[in-house]
């Protein structure tokens, strides 16, 4: 059988926190603007989990030059956006002082099946990160390909981490983020699997028990992205560069 070279593209998402310009504390993000992203972005924008976080997501890039372009591109657009509300998104993981408790979660299906099912761990997440999906279009490829990857996610988290502070304190650690978001369960390294079939078979498991209803409520560090034949990393925090993103 031959073997065909994966075609390796790139799509970033990364989830921003809405400050205001005066006085710096997290603000949640007025209707107005969205729609405002939405005129200029389409889909590539959307609501998060929590008010005060905004996520955006690259078109498919051939390369790193093609990333660079849709990333200005759209960290440009929300910031020029936002600043008409006098309010400005900032790429970190973790907000300095803000407190968890004082966030909305925004009104959605999605989000409010979520704070119903998980409670207070999920209203704590008060926490962004980058999402990176490579594209390898060979199911058993994507498969085999999880522990090798596996094995490079401490460097990739030691490279981008931006969330050393959590509710006014220095935690002492460069990414606090990840320690708030291993309180969710599916979280952390994936397991190994002998095929695709196999990791197919154990997502089925979960759904036919109730526990999840499709792969997108797992949220593994690494896995194969539910809607494109990718390998979606997120064990990155938000770099504030877009130069280290891209690195």
């Amino acid at each position: 059988m031959a073997v065909t070279t994966p075609s390796f593209t790139l799509g970033i998402e990364e989830e921003y926190l809405l400050v205001d310009r005066d006085t710096l504390d997290l603000a949640r993000a007025p209707e107005a603007l969205m729609e405002a992203c939405a005129a200029e972005l389409a889909e590539q924008v959307s609501p998060e989990f929590l008010q005060c976080q905004i996520e955006i997501g690259t078109r498919v890039c051939e390369n790193i030059g093609a990333a660079r372009g849709e990333l200005q591109r759209l960290r440009g657009t929300v910031a020029r956006c936002a600043a008409e509300h006098n309010l400005a998104p900032i790429a970190v993981s973790c907000h300095p002082f803000a407190d968890w408790k004082d966030q909305p979660h925004t009104d959605r299906e999605r989000y409010n099946a979520l704070s119903q099912d998980l409670g207070g761990v999920v209203r704590r997440m008060l926490i962004c990160g980058t999402h990176v999906h490579i594209g390898i279009e060979d199911d058993d490829l994507r498969a085999d390909l999880l522990p090798q990857l596996s094995y490079f996610l401490p460097h990739l988290l030691a490279l981008s981490g931006s969330s050393p502070f959590w509710q006014g304190q220095d935690t002492g650690l460069s990414s606090y983020r990840l320690t708030v978001f291993d309180n969710l369960p599916r979280t952390g390294l994936p397991p190994n699997f002998s095929s695709f079939t196999e990791y197919e078979r154990t997502v089925q498991v979960l759904i036919d028990l109730g526990v999840i209803e499709d792969s997108t409520k797992i949220w593994w560090d690494l896995r194969p992205s539910h809607r494109f034949p990718t390998l979606e990393t997120r064990i990155c925090d938000v770099s504030p560069r877009l130069e280290d993103t891209l690195t």
